[in-house]
């Protein structure tokens, strides 16, 4: 252990001492072998509480270490190629490196510590779906009808972690309500009033219910907490299609801060972007809660904190761009927010169920064509037929397009779809007036083709289950179908069980980093 401090602190020396090429290579080897003999001293069998918070805590410093190192190399070969010598580029990220070492040798220390590393994690360190399923969990206890000489499955102490989980469900569900759309975040805020209603309910008659009034009145807070689960599920995918599907609004902001537009203009940009990043945030927040595989968790946490980073820093760079320098700095801090947001939408895109997000881009299509004559101006359909292109980008990932691969109706709908995305797009971008009967038609056909799509991947899924001889749901797991989730359809029905990953596919990440660390240097 005295050895594994001793090198980070050695690692710790040298990137504080880092000035070129040949000084970050000396920190890249020095970092590999650390991490070498760290491998050696994780556990080898599934960890739980803060042992797995540390463990995961560890892997996404070395993530961010490698992506810093990355921007290092690039910066210093704009450098060498002629450039400035980029003094605040360098900070920025040898910054975020001596973080990521701060943090790793603190979390290295808590597993040592015995006592601390098996402590319960604490409700507040616990992600929406882990509460959800332990207070769901907690409510199954009365999915039977219990014999009166039978102890009662549900005492007072109980029911009071219960209200704790609730409560802590709520605050999860109400942060993202902060950065849902308008409507999504009234409707939000009224479920949770709700569930809250019924827990208060729950908990101030408890005493007095006999065991069947307790159960129907579990039953209708179950009842309540599914109702927040999907709508979020739902809401999350209208986000996605409002928050993913364009990139251009960080150079836009770039260029009206270098070229000095009205100030009304760029304060608009500005609180866009602000808004934009708010909600990423969030969307990673529940896409790590929803997967079960570590190294996805790791990439969006990775993405998450460098946009994090990026954010306290990124307009000021921009604002000031005055220097050859000042816009090296700037285009380097544009470049890394662009590739660590396709990243993340490429990830997310991996864990998104196909039949959900079309069926939400459905409801979203189908509002607008009957709304179309009196509410929504052609601007709005314009606007909806570009978040067409979630879809498009949903599909252009290998893992998401191979599945259609497998059925010629299924390759034949999607270039159908393509096209007719394109055409729709099209004729809402023209300069020249259309008639709107031309357009609604249009967009008539692009609901037809993706309806078509989604039953063919219905069909694949199914197929697929009858090969693997899946066992027939539980009335839970049917409340809780993958077709109506954020969940990736990869997992199937396993959105219930939610087990961690093992500590191989760990042990494979920190392979995948050391390998990483040699490919640098």
């Amino acid at each position: 252990m005295d050895k594994l401090f001793l090198q980070l602190n050695v690692c710790t020396e040298l990137i504080d001492k880092f000035t070129n090429i040949e000084s970050l290579n000396r920190f890249c080897a020095t970092f590999h072998k650390f991490a070498s003999k760290l491998k050696n001293f994780l556990p080898k069998t599934d960890v739980d509480g803060y042992s797995k918070i540390h463990i995961e805590t560890i892997y996404l410093c070395f993530t961010q270490i490698i992506t810093c190192i990355t921007q290092l190399e690039r910066t210093i070969n704009i450098e060498e190629s002629g450039g400035s010598p980029l003094l605040a580029t360098r900070t920025h990220f040898r910054d975020r490196i001596e973080w990521c070492l701060r943090r790793l040798q603190a979390s290295i220390y808590q597993l040592n510590e015995e006592a601390i590393a098996s402590t319960p994690v604490k409700l507040e360190d616990l992600s929406f779906v882990e509460l959800l399923d332990l207070a769901l969990d907690k409510l199954e206890s009365y999915s039977d009808i219990v014999e009166e000489e039978q102890d009662d499955p549900f005492d007072a102490r109980e029911q009071l972690q219960l209200m704790d989980q609730v409560n802590h469900i709520v605050r999860h569900a109400l942060a993202f309500a902060n950065v849902a759309l308008e409507s999504d975040k009234k409707a939000l805020t009224a479920i949770c009033e709700t569930v809250l209603d019924e827990c208060v309910t729950f908990e101030k008659n408890f005493e007095n219910y006999n065991r069947n009034e307790r159960k129907l009145e579990a039953l209708s807070l179950q009842r309540a907490l599914y109702s927040v689960e999907t709508y979020l599920n739902e809401a999350l995918l209208r986000l996605i299609f409002n928050s993913l599907g364009e990139t251009s609004y960080i150079s836009e902001l770039k260029n009206a801060l270098q070229q000095g537009e009205s100030s009304a203009d760029v304060k608009k940009l500005i609180c866009d972007f602000d808004i934009n990043v708010d909600r990423i945030q969030q969307i990673g927040v529940f896409a790590i809660a929803f997967t079960p595989d570590v190294k996805t968790k790791t990439i969006i946490r990775s993405c998450l904190a460098s946009l994090e980073s990026l954010d306290a820093c990124i307009v000021p760079a921009f604002q000031f761009q005055a220097t050859t320098s000042a816009l090296y700095h700037a285009d380097i801090l544009e470049n890394h927010f662009k590739e660590e947001l396709l990243m993340f939408r490429n990830v997310v895109h991996e864990i998104i169920d196909s039949r959900a997000l079309i069926s939400n881009y459905l409801d979203i299509l189908d509002e607008s064509i009957d709304n179309a004559a009196t509410l929504y101006p052609k601007g709005h359909l314009l606007k909806v037929s570009q978040m067409g292109n979630v879809l498009f980008e949903h599909f252009q990932l290998k893992v998401n397009y191979q599945e259609l691969t497998e059925d010629v109706e299924g390759k034949r709908l999607h270039q159908d779809f393509i096209a007719i995305l394109r055409e729709c797009q099209a004729v809402l971008e023209i300069s020249i007036q259309v008639d709107l009967k031309r357009i609604i038609k249009r967009l008539k056909i692009l609901y037809s083709v993706l309806a078509k799509l989604r039953d063919v991947c219905d069909r694949l899924v199914y197929q697929r289950s009858v090969c693997k001889n899946e066992k027939s749901m539980t009335t839970s797991t049917q409340l809780r179908n993958a077709s109506q989730s954020f969940g990736n359809r990869k997992r199937e029905n396993t959105i219930v069980n939610r087990s961690s990953t093992s500590l191989n596919q760990e042990s494979d990440l920190l392979s995948f980093h050391l390998t990483e660390i040699l490919r640098i240097t």
